[in-house]
């Protein structure tokens, strides 16, 4: 499939504005700031599904949502956490016209998030970059060798985020900033392969 034919809109997006609101993101959830989970998640959302603001609202609803289902441990809610995602995924389709396989999108989504619980703070992060790979590869269609520099750099922007969370969540720590760094080539990585890379044929 040409490069030209194929759906744009989740694919144009500005890596440094995303990799500030995750690094924010991650601040506010790890903090339990829900009100301000949900405010920066819009922004994140809007940056990266290219959505308008009434729509990104909606979207980061969900999002928070599914991530407040899975913030407490070990009585989080996995099937809530994944329902909600699944409507974050059904709702993307509906307004680009996109074909996410829903269920799989959602299921990785999850997949991820639980491997860097468990892989928390650790540079022996393998599980948890395949499980980003994986992920990546089914919401842009992509191969995943394409796509795993991306993911590779994404967790390591988390490990400095779970290091800043060891270190007793200090205001102003270097750890920030080096996550927004890596989050930031994580992205651009990411904007790079999804543009580059040929959809799979479905046949």
């Amino acid at each position: 499939m040409r490069d030209d034919i194929r759906p744009e809109p989740m694919r144009n997006f500005d890596p440094h504005k995303i990799a500030h609101y995750e690094k924010e993101n991650y601040v506010a959830y790890y903090q339990k700031r829900w009100l301000k989970l949900l405010r920066v998640s819009v922004g994140m959302v809007k940056e990266a599904f290219s959505l308008s603001w009434p729509q990104a609202i909606y979207g980061a609803y969900l999002v928070a949502r599914a991530e407040i289902a899975f913030a407490p441990f070990p009585d989080n809610d996995l099937p809530l956490a994944e329902s909600y995602m699944r409507r974050f995924y059904q709702f993307l389709n509906g307004v680009h016209g996109a074909d996410i396989d829903i269920e799989e999108a959602a299921r990785l989504d999850m997949r991820w998030r639980i491997a860097h619980r468990q892989l928390f703070a650790r540079e022996d992060n393998g599980p948890l970059v395949d499980a980003l790979t994986d992920w990546y590869a089914a919401v842009y269609k992509v191969e995943p060798e394409r796509v795993r520099p991306a993911a590779a750099l994404r967790a390591l922007g988390m490990l400095y985020s779970d290091r800043w969370v060891n270190a007793g969540k200090p205001e102003h720590s270097p750890l920030l900033i080096q996550e927004e760094e890596a989050l930031g080539k994580s992205y651009t990585a990411l904007r790079e392969a999804v543009n580059t890379s040929p959809v799979p044929s479905s046949a």
